[in-house]
């Protein structure tokens, strides 16, 4: 099979093209023809040896990825609820072997939801792990309801644009943080309010929140403590050590006082559950993928630089392959 791979760290020039060896099944794997894969930031980290925990990393010759949106080819002995010629998408972490940047991909069933009609494969690859991401930090860790005030840090790119999107349709009012020229892309998605973070320090203003969400990672507890509200939540993308210190502090708060202040780190888990949650989402025309551009996977390298410059408006594609 074709795919992206690399026999080295470093930028983006050492990923190269070309043939790698078709992925085994397990008897509880799938194994999926892949038409699209995306760029995601810790794809930069992983290619470039700077991943936080880049010991799950496989070794080299590497094929990075975690999205995957293709068709099932065949099954595992102990798959249930998926058959060849299913359309499904799906995401694999770094202990998982990764490789969603090739023609087929092994994977977990328990990993994979099937696509929503109204979605190609282009659009489905852009979906799972910013999804997934957007549900765990909102649903999961901070317990979202209907009415609470949501500050969503970089707003237009992947993570941000779904966790706009999700917050609003569960009923929260959602204040986004990006530059001024994105304001009315995540106006259009859901935002009521948009800060440009150029112009304004949202942590210096006398609005109150009951969650923020940063998925961009130059905020902290501390900082954004003055404009949380009493058992507020400051959840972040980055598993940094501050952050994940000031989690395991604030989760022993919690116990004694309901209104201390929560830090989360969110590290997106695959999910089958979450992410037909988040197509159900999809299927009601209530979240839209939001792609800035897609590549051939043959400019994977051109892909990773485009990313790397923090330009991007919704998700980086890679178009792997045509549908039979």
């Amino acid at each position: 099979m074709k795919a992206a791979f690399q026999t080295a760290y470093g930028n983006s020039d050492v990923l190269q093209y070309g043939d790698q060896e078709a992925p085994e099944i397990t008897a509880n794997q799938v194994l999926v023809r892949n038409y699209a894969s995306s760029v995601n930031p810790r794809d930069l980290l992983i290619r470039s040896g700077r991943y936080q925990l880049q010991f799950l990393v496989p070794k080299f010759p590497l094929i990075l990825g975690s999205d995957l949106a293709g068709e099932v080819l065949k099954t595992g002995s102990r798959v249930k609820g998926f058959k060849p010629g299913d359309r499904v998408y799906g995401m694999k972490n770094p202990l998982e072997g990764l490789a969603t940047y090739a023609e087929q991909v092994s994977v977990p069933a328990r990993n994979l939801a099937l696509i929503p009609g109204n979605l190609s494969y282009v659009e489905a690859a852009g979906v799972p792990l910013c999804g997934l991401t957007a549900w765990q930090a909102l649903v999961d860790h901070a317990n979202l309801k209907a009415g609470q005030q949501v500050l969503i840090v970089g707003a237009s790119g992947g993570v941000g644009s779904y966790s706009v999107q999700i917050a609003k349709v569960l009923g929260a009012s959602v204040t986004a943080v990006c530059s001024g020229a994105n304001a009315e892309m995540v106006k259009r998605i859901g935002a009521g309010r948009v800060i440009d973070y150029l112009q304004s320090d949202f942590t210096k203003e006398n609005d109150r929140y009951d969650i923020i969400l940063d998925t961009v990672g130059r905020h902290d507890l501390q900082r954004c403590a003055p404009v949380l509200k009493p058992g507020g939540y400051y959840i972040s993308t980055i598993p940094s050590p501050k952050n994940l210190k000031a989690m395991a502090a604030t989760r022993v708060r919690s116990l004694f006082s309901k209104t201390a202040l929560r830090a989360e780190v969110v590290m997106v888990k695959p999910s089958g559950r979450n992410l037909q949650s988040v197509s159900d989402l999809i299927d009601r025309g209530a979240v839209i993928p939001l792609i800035d551009r897609v590549f051939p996977i043959e400019e994977t390298a051109a892909a990773h630089d485009l990313s790397r410059s923090q330009r991007a408006r919704g998700k980086i594609i890679l178009d792997i392959q045509t549908p039979s």
